[in-house]
């Protein structure tokens, strides 16, 4: 998330990222220097007694001077520091690096500690580790504090020392469980890790139709006669699938694809199935999901908005970011520290939007759902609008889902429709995308994350928020997934001036400096605020679904990128309004 309200984070000269490099480049003249941190998030931790090495990598450093301050004391002059402290607390640690063509600047964090034992991460799915009989599997444990004297790790199974590195390559031809532990230490402590290994004659296939939010557990889809339904199941441990789909036990001919458009032709309730074939080894998993069509029309729903309702929406549904630097952070993201229910999260979203504060919704996938008193109607312009704090240079962009109370029961557990944007459709934007969030192997940890593709990464723990950790207390699982449509980010960093950039997308995001913009100030995201069209809503293959009117609004994170020190790009909202109230 970039921050855009505070002065401080103005004067900041945001750099690129390198890793432990110690030369100074001396580059070609005409430009104001450029520091380059060995810090990918700007902490630096070190014990009471050890010497701390910080050594950036500068550009357009020629003749330049250096100068290393703590609370405006001048400590060093040098390009790199080395430094030692004799008490433990938290230090900010100013470089400022001046030449003929100007200065930049860079403040650092560093935790003084009295113990540096080792933590270890290592990815562990929430419905444990499973592997098959006489399959090569490699661990991998991610190990900090290796880098202090003594360091070692042991992987033990059945009292046998299997592994001393940060890898483990499992293979079991019986089946059964196996314990493992990991033990990693050095001269400040130990650490232990415990886990448990399934070894199971053929892989655990699971297959399952998700419910609307990650809040809710059942899946029955809703709609009307006529509208169809899209019905995409979500897989676990299969690597070559193939789909058949029925209907009320009857094949449906053709349907081989693992998206399945189902349109019911008259009220009543239908049982959908799909059977998914493992092809390498013929294993099938059935499973299947309720369609209500129900009776009435779409009008019938319709709840039409009387002198005493507000423009503003009144009810904050489900509040589920994922990690963030602003998440259960008290001193300016608002948290309490008490937020461990999701009733107290929903508590909290609640107050902020009343009041009109910025609620993040962290990296990928983050999201917030709200409704309003009564109906929004589609009168074929901007029909509400949703406010972000996006400035020129600052642009996180949400995506925005929409939903009618079909059922009528004044849930949001319907049908979400996502509203067409400027990158819809493109071959950089990718849907249906899945993201899972590991919780934190110790406070002050980075975020670890895995996704559909196969990619790794992680939220960086920065040095600006520093509450325990950005996984959201009230998410109770060690491990949650979350879906949507992810847009290639447009982040950059200037080679000339090393300010970090996010670009606007054209149109269609919250948060985002488009042309749909309706407010708001270039400079700082005063009152910054999106219009948005009920007529963009599209089924999953781009169709438009031609509401006649909404019910329930959903704001979520397309992005996953981070803009170096200034952490991960986030999308903020502050409110939701019903812009047909003035009309």
């Amino acid at each position: 998330m970039v921050i855009k309200n505070l002065t401080c984070f103005f004067t900041l000269v945001v750099l690129f990222i390198s890793c432990n490099r110690d030369e100074v480049v001396v580059a070609e003249s005409g430009q104001a220097p450029v520091i380059e941190l060995d810090s990918e998030d700007g902490i630096y931790v070190v014990k009471i007694g050890r010497e701390l090495v910080i050594a950036p990598t500068f550009r357009f450093a020629d003749h330049a001077l250096f100068a290393w301050t703590i609370e405006g004391k001048l400590i060093s002059t040098d390009p790199t520091l080395k430094y030692t402290w004799d008490e433990s607390g938290e230090v900010y640690i100013t470089l400022r690096v001046d030449n003929e063509n100007g200065h930049a600047e860079e403040e650092v964090k560093v935790e003084v500690r009295d113990l540096l034992p080792p933590a270890i991460n290592l990815y562990v799915p929430a419905k444990g580790l499973k592997v098959q009989k006489g399959v090569e599997n490699t661990l991998t444990a991610v190990i900090a504090h290796r880098d202090l004297a003594g360091f070692k790790v042991e992987w033990v199974r059945a009292g046998v020392v299997v592994s001393t590195d940060t890898t483990y390559t499992f293979k079991e031809n019986q089946v059964g469980v196996f314990p493992i532990t990991i033990t990693a230490s050095n001269e400040d402590g130990e650490t232990k890790k415990e886990l448990e290994i399934e070894v199971v004659e053929n892989m655990p296939y699971e297959v399952v139709f998700p419910a609307p939010s990650y809040e809710q557990s059942v899946s029955t889809r809703y709609t009307f006669a006529g509208r169809p339904v899209f019905l995409r199941p979500l897989l676990d441990y299969f690597e070559n699938p193939q789909y058949r789909w029925s209907v009320d036990g009857k094949p449906v001919e053709g349907e081989t694809g693992r998206v399945y458009k189902f349109t019911p032709s008259s009220a009543g309730e239908y049982r959908i199935t799909v059977s998914v074939t493992e092809m390498q080894n013929g294993i099938s998993v059935e499973s299947a999901v309720t369609v209500v069509c129900v009776n009435g029309s779409e009008a019938s729903g319709y709840r039409a908005a009387s002198s005493a309702s507000s423009a503003y929406s009144n009810r904050v549904y489900e509040y589920t970011p994922a990690p963030g630097q602003f998440i259960n952070e008290i001193n300016t993201g608002g948290f309490t520290g008490s937020e461990s229910t999701r009733e107290a999260a929903v508590e909290y979203a609640s107050k902020r939007i009343a009041k009109q504060s910025y609620v993040s919704l962290g990296s990928f996938g983050g999201y917030i759902i709200v409704g309003f008193d009564h109906s929004i109607q589609n009168k074929g312009g901007y029909d509400f609008a949703i406010q972000g704090n996006a400035f020129d240079s600052s642009n996180e962009p949400g995506i925005v889902w929409v939903m009618q109370d079909v059922n009528g029961n004044g849930l949001p557990d319907d049908e979400w429709y996502e509203l067409r944007g400027s990158e819809t459709g493109k071959p950089t934007t990718i849907q249906d995308y899945e993201v899972t969030y590991f919780r934190p192997a110790s406070d002050g940890s980075h975020t670890y994350w895995i996704d559909n593709l196969g990619n790794t990464g992680w939220v960086d723990f920065n040095a600006y928020h520093t509450q325990p950790y950005y996984y959201p207390l009230w998410i109770t699982a060690d491990s949650y997934t979350l879906y949507g449509t992810r847009l290639l980010p447009r982040n950059s960093q200037s080679p000339s001036t090393g300010y970090w950039s996010n670009s606007p997308y054209d149109w269609g995001y919250v948060d985002n400096c488009g042309s749909d913009m309706l407010a708001g100030d270039s400079y700082d995201g005063s009152g910054q605020k999106n219009g948005f069209k009920i007529s963009n809503a599209m089924y999953h293959d781009g169709s438009p679904v031609n509401l006649q009117y909404i019910d329930f609004i959903k704001v979520q994170n397309g992005a996953l990128a981070k803009s170096g020190i200034l952490g991960e790009i986030s999308t903020e909202v502050f409110s939701f309004q019903d812009l047909n109230m003035n009309k």
